[in-house]
């Protein structure tokens, strides 16, 4: 008796959660609808709505309107400093250009001594609380917890 309990408690929950997995996207997001019997190929499909953008912070982070100036980038409370002419950087196989963002987890590849950069008092920027270190990612410098690798501040446009 014990058994059949069990078991009929059992599905009883099964159902209820197979019913409440049900598509929960709003209809916009479902698409037009497919050529079937009430639609023929030959009608013109109806307009979708454009996704948003999403939004991933500035991109370049300037006080002034207008694009960065050649060779420069900020540091320093909003001051533009003049770009380091750099040796070319070398990406490690599999990796290329993105811009970070604070908050992103850096890969463990760059948490190495020949990604880190010292001579960031040159630049106008603050040393690196304990534990964090100034990264070189191809023209950026992003300030990273080593142990986490979580980003903590990131200044484009440093090399060139």
């Amino acid at each position: 008796m014990r058994k059949a309990l069990f078991v009929v408690a059992a599905v009883a929950l099964l159902g209820a959660s197979v019913s409440m997995a049900q598509d929960q996207r709003p209809d916009d997001r479902k698409g037009p609808p497919r050529a079937g019997p009430d639609r023929s190929a030959d009608q013109p499909r109806p307009e979708t709505k454009a996704r948003p953008a999403v939004h991933r912070g500035p991109q370049v982070r300037s006080p002034l309107p207008g694009k960065r100036p050649a060779h420069r980038f900020l540091a320093g409370g909003g001051a533009w400093h003049k770009s380091i002419h750099a040796p070319v950087f070398r990406y490690p196989s599999g990796f290329s250009y993105r811009l970070w963002a604070t908050g992103e987890i850096l890969p463990p590849v760059f948490l190495t001594s020949a990604y880190f950069y010292d001579d960031y008092s040159t630049l106008g920027l603050a040393p690196p609380p304990a534990g964090y270190r100034w990264v070189r990612y191809g023209p950026d410098l992003v300030l990273v917890n080593v142990t986490t690798g979580r980003i903590a501040d990131t200044v484009d446009g440093v090399f060139y």
